[in-house]
């Protein structure tokens, strides 16, 4: 059975919490083990309870603020196992969704895998949507953090080819990659300059498109980048590909 450390680095967002912890006794398949690090100004009593009674469960309370890139390196540090997967706080992940990223890891013998398309959810503007990062071309809705627009990607405006392997809350990969190229001390664009250096690297770095509802990916007011939803999908097919899915 395959071996998962799922690091969540965090600040006050104490009310998704126990939806990821959920999340992550659902996944089947794997041996996992869930640390958070979390610079709140207060300790989270619900994480502490949660990790005295939960072996499998590293809760880290840190005094002093952290950027999101030491975060993960310091959960990195603290992981047992060989594989890193990155649960966002505030995102949704099905139960198949590790043995499927980490199966088709070890299966290509990659360094990294991540989502190239994928289901997401914008409560307050009650949209549900699918990001396909490979279409450059053709009609998007642009979720900002309070608004939906729209914009249409041409042959002489194209999303760029790098894209594809942006947005870190699907990243998958070997704990020894990340150890020879830790993030960033920044808060944004960590996950951006993590996949680069593993790219410059001659690294492997794969991705797939989710087409069984691994994970639904989630925009919010503290959201901090945008998303482009090639598709509008009907909201009543929410519980239908995600029937462990609870809305805040």
């Amino acid at each position: 059975m395959l071996n998962v450390s799922i690091i969540t680095p965090t600040a006050n967002r104490s009310a998704y919490l126990p939806l990821l912890y959920q999340c992550v006794c659902n996944q089947r398949d794997v041996n996992w083990e869930w640390l958070v690090l979390d610079d709140s100004p207060q300790a989270d009593t619900w994480m502490q309870n949660t990790a005295r009674d939960d072996a499998r469960v590293t809760y880290i309370h840190s005094p002093t603020s952290l950027t999101i890139g030491e975060k993960r390196n310091q959960l990195v540090e603290q992981a047992q196992y060989e594989h890193i997967a990155h649960f966002d706080d505030d995102d949704h992940y099905a139960p198949h969704y590790l043995s499927t990223l980490v199966g088709h890891l070890v299966t290509n013998q990659a360094d990294l895998i991540k989502l190239s398309a994928f289901y997401l959810r914008a409560p307050k503007q009650d949209f549900f949507g699918y990001m396909d990062l490979t279409a450059k071309t053709g009609h998007h809705y642009v979720l900002n953090q309070e608004e939906i627009e729209h914009i249409t990607f041409h042959d002489k405006m194209q999303i760029g080819a790098d894209f594809i392997v942006f947005y870190g809350f699907s990243y998958v990969y070997r704990r020894e990659i990340a150890l020879r190229h830790p993030f960033e001390a920044v808060s944004f664009c960590e996950d951006e300059y993590f996949v680069k250096a593993i790219i410059h690297a001659d690294g492997s770095v794969i991705t797939m498109p989710d087409t069984t509802g691994l994970c639904l990916h989630l925009v919010h007011g503290s959201s901090s980048s945008r998303c482009f939803s090639r598709y509008s999908m009907p909201k009543h097919l929410i519980p239908v590909v995600f029937p462990h899915y609870r809305e805040l």
